[in-house]
């Protein structure tokens, strides 16, 4: 038998809440993330570990970021910026980032997914970085950006699209992108 209930002058707030006279047969239906590109380059890694399927040629999109432009490598570029003491932790801080891309280089999705992230990473150095070195901002301020509106945003993406990230990239591989890239002469300290 149905019990009756009166809901008169009932009054709830707040997100999503409801009454209910009787049982309570709604669905809630979480979603992760959205099969974005690094998603379906993760996916795609992920099934290419599995199988073994590695490849001996590395793509023209991670070469353009692992060739040298110049002689110059990251200490003297720090040197060259005044900025000497940073090297001991930068150059951990790229090691740490070159041991995950030597462990997957010979898989393509890695190499796309380095590729991809290489580039936002520069992308931020041409739009942010430099035009502050150039102005004289602050050495913390840069440190602080580079954080905030570099690796947190990469971060924060990988996240977002719901990542099977394999390959444990954390803000120390990230972060060592941006010291790579200097050791490569795709970054400048000096300018």
């Amino acid at each position: 038998m149905l019990k009756k209930t009166n809901q008169n002058n009932a009054n709830i707030s707040g997100s999503k809440n409801k009454i209910i006279g009787g049982d309570d047969n709604s669905q809630t239906n979480n979603y992760l993330g959205s099969n974005g590109k690094l998603s379906s380059l993760f996916e795609k890694l992920k099934g290419s570990v599995d199988n073994s399927e590695e490849i001996e040629k590395i793509s023209n999109n991670l070469k353009r970021y692992t060739t040298r432009r110049d002689t110059i490598g990251l200490e003297q570029k720090l040197i060259n910026a005044d900025k000497s003491y940073l090297y001991e932790d930068f150059a951990w801080l790229k090691q740490e980032f070159h041991k995950k891309l030597v462990y997957y280089q010979n898989y393509e999705p890695a190499q796309e997914i380095f590729a991809f992230i290489l580039a936002i990473v520069l992308e931020k150095y041409i739009n942010l970085i430099k035009p502050m070195l150039r102005e004289g901002i602050a050495e913390r301020e840069i440190l602080a950006t580079i954080s905030n509106d570099v690796v947190k945003p990469i971060l924060d993406l990988i996240e977002s699209e719901g990542c099977d990230d394999i390959i444990g990239l954390s803000s120390t591989e990230i972060q060592g992108m941006f010291h790579y890239l200097t050791g490569n002469c795709h970054i400048n300290w000096k300018v």
